[in-house]
């Protein structure tokens, strides 16, 4: 759906046991970064009535000639220049990217890029930019040119703006000017949104023996059908309903974009960028009324999706399942909506990832939206089931995600699913991902969804549905509700309850 996050890759098609070989490869930063080479960018904002950026960019011993940008962006790139002794030379554009011997070692680029002219170009997409009055929303990749391909150094980027007010960027901070960025080059692949021009800036302090910052930023001169305050509430009271499962707000600080949806009355989309630092667009009806922010889901599942690992090249069922899975669950632990329609959301949404018969297409192969989201769902719930039914209800999928970010694993780091599998059975001491994730993500068995309902006592109507406490995993029904800081419903003591699970 539009409102969910479209993040990185999906997975290769490859086996658990690869994936684990390979998982330790892939996080190494190199041992002197700098040393072997760096990238900086000085920054120029738009001036008032403008949309144009001004880059200045130099490049390290990049150990390449071509320089590239978002596919999206290359061809508004406009004056690209390098500079010699003797001035500054033109460099040509030679498909979607370009070529200067020079960037070898060292080189520094000058070049502007139009973000209107952007914008209109790809149909203001917040993946590439968007207008919203004189204002420009856009992730930095859009107009930061880099060397391809890429080696794993040090990326400043320093931004120069004659009104501090009317520019907002969520690139991780080097200091405390809000102008001065820096991230690993590899991780411009998801960078920061950032806006400038207009707009209405107030900070979220999320308290706790960890307190963490959002910098909201309300783009353009809109008005809402709520007024600023009930939407600084609102998300305030969102970023409380995602802490009790991690144990805090996920991360430190944040940026939260909201741009607004023309003629309607709800939340149509939330994405999360968040490599380069940790930042949120969240699109927002223009007529939404403040009674309407706990119907909302978009922002509750984009605030999980800062909690935990981000995946490069593989995974997006993974992340995106755990999302839609626990953005409910999230919802009613906080007494935002019902258990009965929890369920009925599941029983109602997930037969969309099934699998069809007789497909032989792991959750690690298939591409469609509903098996990234509703398959990737469907996986977890299972999951969570499982691991509360071996356990007696002393660990859940609860305990896996915790465990994740108390080892570092927030949404501005990269893990490989090998990893979040040996963590999930190391922590809850059982096996149940790793052979959850041999089943049903690489071989593509198909989950008996409608034999976990019943089992968890989901009785479905016309419709509507009815919850039964006298199922033998009603039980395992209400901890998922109940949530890791209440008293969960006492496991039967019989060991042999029926297992929920069967495979066609």
């Amino acid at each position: 759906m539009g409102a969910m996050q479209y993040g990185v890759a999906l997975l290769r098609s490859v086996s658990l046991p690869l994936l684990v070989l390979a998982s330790s490869a892939c996080m190494k930063p190199a041992a002197d970064a700098r040393a072997n080479g760096s990238w900086a960018y000085e920054v120029e904002a738009p001036a008032t009535g403008s949309r144009t950026v001004v880059v200045e960019a130099t490049f390290d011993n990049a150990r390449t000639d071509r320089i590239a940008i978002g596919r999206e962006s290359a061809s508004f790139v406009r004056e690209m220049q390098v500079k010699t002794p003797n001035g500054y030379r033109s460099v040509a554009r030679k498909g979607t990217s370009w070529v200067e011997p020079s960037c070898q070692r060292h080189c520094t680029l000058r070049y502007r890029v139009d973000l209107g002219e952007l914008a209109q170009g790809c149909g203001d997409d917040v993946d590439c930019a968007r207008r919203v009055g004189e204002a420009t929303l856009s992730p930095s990749l859009a107009w930061l040119v880099h060397p391809i391909p890429k080696t794993d150094v040090p990326v400043d980027v320093h931004v120069r703006t004659p009104n501090a007010t009317q520019f907002i960027s969520g690139m991780h901070g080097s200091d405390e000017s809000g102008r001065a960025f820096t991230f690993r080059s590899y991780d411009l692949d998801e960078g920061s949104f950032t806006a400038f021009g207009p707009m209405r800036r107030y900070r979220v302090d999320v308290p706790g023996p960890n307190p963490a910052r959002i910098d909201v930023a309300i783009l353009g001169k809109v008005q809402y059908g709520m007024p600023d305050t009930a939407m600084r509430a609102w998300i305030a009271r969102a970023a409380e309903v995602v802490k009790p499962l991690f144990g805090k707000f996920p991360v430190d600080r944040t940026t939260l974009f909201v741009v607004p949806a023309r003629g309607e009355d709800e939340v149509v989309f939330g994405k999360v960028l968040s490599l380069a630092g940790a930042s949120v667009v969240l699109v927002v009806g223009d007529k939404m009324p403040a009674t309407a922010t706990e119907q909302d889901w978009v922002l509750v599942h984009e605030l999980f999706h800062l909690g935990f690992p981000t995946f490069r090249g593989e995974g997006r069922w993974l992340g995106e399942g755990l999302a839609t899975y626990y953005e409910p669950i999230l919802r009613a632990r906080a007494g935002w909506t019902t258990d009965a329609e929890v369920f009925k959301q599941f029983a109602r949404n997930m037969p969309r990832g099934v699998p069809e018969r007789g497909s032989a297409s792991g959750l690690a192969q298939r591409s469609d939206l509903d098996s990234i989201y509703w398959g990737g769902a469907l996986f977890c719930f299972a999951a969570d089931v499982r691991i509360r039914e071996e356990t007696r209800g002393r660990h859940s999928l609860d305990d896996v995600v915790r465990a994740a970010l108390e080892r570092g694993g927030d949404a501005t780091k990269v893990w490989t699913v090998a990893e979040v599998v040996h963590l999930g059975d190391e922590v809850t001491g059982t096996h149940v991902l790793s052979s959850m994730y041999e089943r049903y993500a690489a071989r593509g068995e198909r989950i008996d969804l409608d034999g976990l309902l019943t089992s968890l006592g989901v009785d479905r109507g016309d419709g509507s549905i009815d919850l039964a406490n006298d199922k033998p995993l009603a039980w395992i029904r209400k901890g998922i509700i109940a949530g890791p800081n209440a008293a969960l419903a006492e496991a039967p003591k019989r060991p042999d309850v029926p297992g929920a699970f069967r495979t066609h």
